[in-house]
């Protein structure tokens, strides 16, 4: 009892970064060893004993796959901790080790930092120094996991977001290929077609994943306060800065930085953007002096922007900065060979985040899938099959799925209607109404995106949703 203190002082906490480690713990005093041997597999650590070092050679001799850490007890019998530590370095150089010790011999310690010891805890063990020697001490390897579950999530977004067909194969292809590059990034598709979740995409299988992805809605950020958002600001340098910001640029340094809706911003903006991508620097507002940036930026738009340029809304030598490298989503409507696919796969990922199973289907649910026209593409059969996970019983049929399906308005697009069968007459303000709750449902409630495919001012969108009592 003696050599453990602090036994209990970190368990509200569970050692999250820790679980799934596979320690090699060597202890001679069996109490000592099975109370922390508890403690770590209750913070799930996957931890094997051994009670003096001959034995523990043996256990390593043995296990497959080899412990990520040894953690030892120096003063045993038989074996000692750094007889161990030196057996141990002839089979493995580059496992970890940390040693207990309860003496400070200067001769045994330049002897431990001669064998590369990683780490070092004293006794009486306090167990929350030794989880954090332990979470020092493998803060490479729980990285390399870190970036190893990401590329495992990025495949799995992969097949959901660009499904199997020859042509988004191609697709495929070229995002891994840009994902390698720092390069600035052009994203080009209509609304809901999966603009946002590819860039987050490429970020999480490029070599910048385990760094920030920030996000900004430029057409949903007020012009007064834009370029204090994105670029930061001193203190004192406008009314009310009452202290100094970062800016979303600067929090998004060493990773990627994502542009949604690049055409939206000001000229000014836009200058300050090319700036940036030129020089590699920020300044703040009120600042003298630029900031360095490292990071990658992505821009993504579902406008022309070519007609833009000429319309002189959209900076030229921005666009030929951002348009060096380009990838242009689909709309789901060319992809209709892959409708089911896609939607069974939103409908499995839907079903396992209401922790229930996927209900059966019938050959006609897969076709009502086909003849719907989708015009708010990925993110409308997403947010479909969503509620239809919610809603649904343990079997789908067409007609049963149908009147799921029919409460979710489709989405206002010049080349599709909604329905073929005829609708009584309206009145101006009841189908006002209904074109601004479908333009709502296609933007997933984005505001400025509703109103830019009613082709409206968002100002007076703004006034038509409070004259409908939608705001």
């Amino acid at each position: 009892m003696a050599e453990l203190s602090s036994l209990s002082a970190c368990r509200e906490q569970p050692m999250s970064e820790l679980q799934g480690i596979r320690l090699l713990y060597v202890e001679d005093e069996t109490d000592l060893r099975q109370r922390i041997r508890i403690m770590l597999e209750m913070d799930g650590l996957l931890v094997t004993e051994a009670e003096n070092g001959d034995q523990a050679l043996k256990l390593l001799d043995g296990m497959s796959p080899p412990p990520d850490l040894v953690l030892s007890d120096i003063r045993m019998p038989i074996l000692d901790g750094l007889r161990l530590a030196q057996q141990i370095r002839n089979r493995n150089a580059q496992l970890p080790i940390i040693l207990c010790t309860a003496f400070t011999d200067a001769e045994y310690l330049i002897e431990a930092i001669k064998l590369g010891i990683n780490g070092f805890v004293n006794k009486p063990v306090d167990y929350e120094l030794l989880v954090r020697e332990m979470t020092r001490v493998t803060q490479l390897l729980l990285q390399q996991r870190k970036i190893a579950q990401l590329e495992q999530e990025a495949e799995r977004s992969f097949d959901r977001l660009l499904g199997a067909s020859p042509q988004m194969h191609q697709i495929a292809q070229q995002v891994r290929r840009l994902a390698t590059a720092s390069y600035p990034l052009l994203i080009l598709g209509e609304t809901g077609s999966g603009k946002s979740h590819l860039a987050r995409l490429i970020h999480d299988i490029g070599p910048r994943a385990s760094k920030p992805f920030v996000t900004v809605h430029l057409g949903g950020l007020p012009e007064s306060i834009a370029e204090a958002e994105l670029f930061g600001h001193t203190k004192g340098a406008f009314s009310g800065a009452t202290s100094s910001r970062q800016g979303l640029f600067r929090q998004a340094n060493g990773g990627t930085l994502f542009l949604d809706d690049i055409d939206t911003g000001s000229h000014a903006i836009q200058s300050k953007i090319l700036h940036i991508l030129d020089t590699r620097q920020v300044t703040p507002l009120g600042a003298d002096q630029p900031v360095p940036v490292d990071l990658r930026i992505i821009t993504a738009s579902n406008q022309d922007l070519t007609k833009a340029v000429r319309e002189q809304r959209f900076r030229q030598d921005l666009y030929y900065r951002i348009e060096n490298l380009s990838i242009t989503l689909p709309p789901l409507r060319q992809r209709t060979d892959e409708i089911v696919s896609l939607a069974l796969s939103f409908l499995a990922q839907a079903c396992e985040d209401l922790k229930r199973t996927v209900p059966q289907h019938d050959p006609s649910f897969e076709e009502l899938l086909r003849q719907r026209p989708w015009p708010g593409n990925l993110r409308e059969l997403k947010s479909t099959m969503q509620r239809v996970a919610v809603m649904a019983g343990d079997t789908l049929t067409g007609e049963g799925a149908a009147q799921f399906m029919e409460q979710i308005p489709c989405s206002p697009v010049p080349h599709q209607s909604c329905t073929e069968t005829p609708q009584p007459l309206l009145t101006l303000d009841e189908s006002e109404a209904r074109t601004i709750q479908a333009a709502l449902a296609a933007s997933n409630g984005r505001k400025m995106e509703a109103a830019r495919l009613l082709a409206v001012d968002y100002q007076r969108f703004k006034r038509l949703l409070l004259k409908h009592g939608l705001y």
